[in-house]
């Protein structure tokens, strides 16, 4: 991935007409090689976006990500304008990949998970949550390209949000893999019999590790068991 980064001239009404013709007339053409989509990214740092962290490139499918932290930003910086109409709802995404992970899954994955996050979230460590969140929230976007984090920011108070957002930006020391692994496996309707959590590790059936692998990537040695 190509990350924008270093855009620090201040955009202006200006400049907005061609950006937005260009982001609804042509979302297909090659976006490095238009000025349109560097004002856009000078836009996006105008409002407070962080690049590489809120915006970035994806030079392989020449396109732009924006995750929804930039969509509220530019709607405060500019509130004439409709973000919403321009860019598209920011969740519609992971609202249609979260319906077909819960089709292929047969329980409501997601909507059982947020709950048990936000439960871990408020009694583990800050030490143990930061390496928790990470673990997780990556995991889960790398395996099903869902993007957790607005649904768990949703779920939390003001002050929550403010720690949350400083725990996703603290260095990992301890990640409490097993606790990780095991809260996905059971939300996910793995049954008992197809995981063990062990002192140090989590043993699963091949049930279990091709159910683990819908939902979560990362690196972890699994253990596999048979059971008779």
């Amino acid at each position: 991935m190509l990350t924008v980064t270093d855009f620090c001239l201040e955009a202006d009404y200006t400049q907005i007409s061609k950006i937005l013709t260009f982001i609804k007339d042509s979302r297909s053409y090659p976006i490095f090689m238009d000025q349109a989509v560097v004002n856009f990214f000078q836009l996006l740092v105008h409002a407070g976006a962080i690049p590489g962290q809120d915006f970035s490139c994806d030079a392989e499918q020449q396109a732009y990500r924006l995750n929804e932290r930039c969509h509220r930003l530019l709607q405060t910086a500019y509130p004439d304008i409709s973000w919403a109409d321009v860019l598209g709802d920011p969740q519609a995404g992971n609202k249609d990949r979260i319906h077909k992970l819960h089709q292929q899954l047969g329980c409501c994955f997601i909507d059982e998970l947020i709950p048990l996050v936000q439960q871990r979230f408020a009694t583990l460590p800050e030490s143990q949550a930061a390496g928790y969140l990470q673990a997780l929230l990556a995991g889960v976007e790398s395996a099903t390209n869902i993007v957790l984090h607005p649904l768990l920011q949703s779920a939390l108070s003001l002050a929550e949000q403010t720690r949350l957002e400083w725990l996703l930006r603290q260095e990992v020391t301890t990640v409490p893999i097993n606790l990780c692994l095991q809260d996905l496996l059971q939300t996910a309707g793995t049954i008992g019999v197809d995981y063990e959590v062990h002192a140090d590790e989590i043993w699963l059936t091949e049930a279990g590790r091709q159910k683990l692998a819908l939902i979560w990537h990362g690196d972890y040695e699994i253990y596999t068991v048979e059971h008779s």
